[in-house]
C-alpha cells in the first residue's frame, strides 16, 4: 500500500469520524434541550403540587369546621329530643 493510499484511507476515516462527531453533537444538543424543557415542566408541576397541598389544607380545615358544626347540631337535636320526651312523659 502506497503512502497516497494510506493518506486517502486516513482522510476517509477522518471524514467519517468528523461526520459521526457532528451527528453525536446534534443528538447531545437535542438531549440538552429536552432536559431543559423537562426541568421547566418539573418546576411547573412542583408549583402546582404546592398549590394543591395548600388547597387541601384549607379544605381540611373547612371540613373539620363542618364536622364540628354537625356534632353541635347532633347534641342540640339530642337535647331537644330529651326535652320532648320529658314533656310527653309529663303530659301522659
Amino acid at each position: 500500500m502506497t503512502i497516497d493510499e494510506r493518506l486517502e484511507r486516513l482522510t476517509e476515516r477522518h471524514e467519517a469520524l468528523a461526520e459521526g462527531l457532528q451527528l453525536l453533537h446534534a443528538d447531545v444538543q437535542g438531549i440538552v434541550l429536552s432536559v431543559k424543557e423537562l426541568r421547566e415542566s418539573g418546576k411547573g408541576l412542583t408549583e402546582s403540587i404546592i398549590e394543591l397541598r395548600e388547597l387541601a389544607k384549607d379544605h381540611a380545615i373547612i371540613l373539620k369546621g363542618h364536622a364540628d358544626l354537625i356534632g353541635d347540631l347532633v347534641r342540640i337535636a339530642a337535647g331537644h329530643e330529651q326535652r320532648m320526651q320529658r314533656m310527653e312523659g309529663q303530659q301522659g
